[in-house]
């Protein structure tokens, strides 16, 4: 093989080899952008676009769509678990210190405040409790109060409102303040709540978990409809149960005077051991149920029936009946 021969053959390869490279940068480029430019979101989670069958039509039509984009395991474990020094966090001028409650003898964590939403941040620093969540498209690992991802689904909790549908996720670390939040409405009547969490977490349950309290049923005037107002007339109660725990606010209108209006705490209670149909619910306030059972306070075999409890009451003010419910309100624990 002559010099010019071999000199030939070498700089056709050095052009292959120019003409490969090229193309190899030109697929990454375009994947690159094929990638970003496909590229959405739903309502902030991320997500792309793909190609989706129409169900019912001839073969080959489809359809494009939204997915979610969802990360793999091990991608959300090297980010929130394993990595010393994520990414987001590099910049150290970011970070923020914060403190449960804003108590600096609590729990402490540092986070990038842009990678958490404000009501992430507004629970871990001063026990604001969010609006429930719907729980759709969720992420099995992650606490929705504070926002920080866990090792496992096995450290979540979850309690719905009367919608199951809603309702709270949170970690075991969250837990106890989640309770604390509960409190604070519900101290009136939190002895029912702490036999039904003792009920619930009986290794051995003897019975169900349900706990019955008296509720007065809604009266009704000659014509039949619903009397709400402060007419004295005679309530009956009967057994119920309370089905979330989870409170919400309402402004009560049942007087007619307008400066008499105020804001009133609810929960969801359904009908005990109905015998045939399905139960009954509906929203009652907490001051209702407190002040129908105080007098189970003294005697276990308290029957309000006998002394109309909430007649009793329905000429105190309501800064009278609010102080009768922080003096014989059950302390926190």
């Amino acid at each position: 093989m002559n010099f010019q021969t071999h000199s030939k053959k070498i700089e056709n390869k050095l052009l292959l080899l120019h003409n490969y490279t090229q193309i190899q940068t030109h697929r990454t480029m375009s994947s690159h952008a094929s990638a970003t430019a496909f590229k959405t979101d739903i309502h902030g989670i991320p997500a792309s676009y793909a190609l989706c069958q129409v169900p019912g039509e001839p073969d080959g039509t489809y359809s494009v769509v939204k997915v979610v984009d969802v990360p793999s395991h091990d991608n959300l474990i090297n980010n929130s678990l394993h990595s010393d020094t994520p990414m987001h966090l590099c910049d150290r001028s970011k970070l923020i210190t914060q403190h449960r409650l804003g108590n600096s003898e609590l729990p402490h964590r540092t986070i990038d405040p842009a990678i958490y939403d404000q009501c992430e941040i507004d629970w871990y620093g001063a026990g604001v409790l969010p609006t429930p969540l719907y729980m759709c498209f969720i992420i099995a690992r992650k606490c929705y109060l504070c926002g920080d991802m866990q090792a496992s689904s096995d450290n979540i909790n979850g309690e719905c409102t009367e919608n199951f549908k809603e309702g709270y996720r949170y970690c075991n670390e969250c837990a106890p303040y989640f309770r604390q939040a509960l409190y604070k409405t519900l101290a009136p009547i939190w002895r029912f709540r702490l036999a039904y969490e003792q009920a619930k977490d009986d290794p051995n349950p003897k019975s169900s978990f349900r706990v019955p309290i008296w509720v007065h049923r809604t009266r009704r005037d000659e014509s039949g409809k619903s009397d709400r107002t402060n007419s004295g007339r005679p309530f009956r109660y009967t057994r119920w149960f309370v089905s979330s725990w989870i409170p919400q606010k309402s402004i009560n209108k049942n007087d007619p005077n307008p400066e008499t209006h105020f804001e009133e705490d609810l929960i969801c209670v359904e009908e005990w051991n109905v015998s045939f149909g399905d139960p009954m619910s509906k929203l009652v306030s907490v001051m209702d149920v407190f002040f129908a059972n105080q007098g189970s306070l003294c005697d276990p075999n308290y029957d309000p029936n006998v002394d109309d409890p909430l007649n009793q009451i329905r000429h105190m003010t309501l800064d009278e009946k609010r102080a009768i419910m922080r003096r014989d309100s059950d302390p926190f624990e």
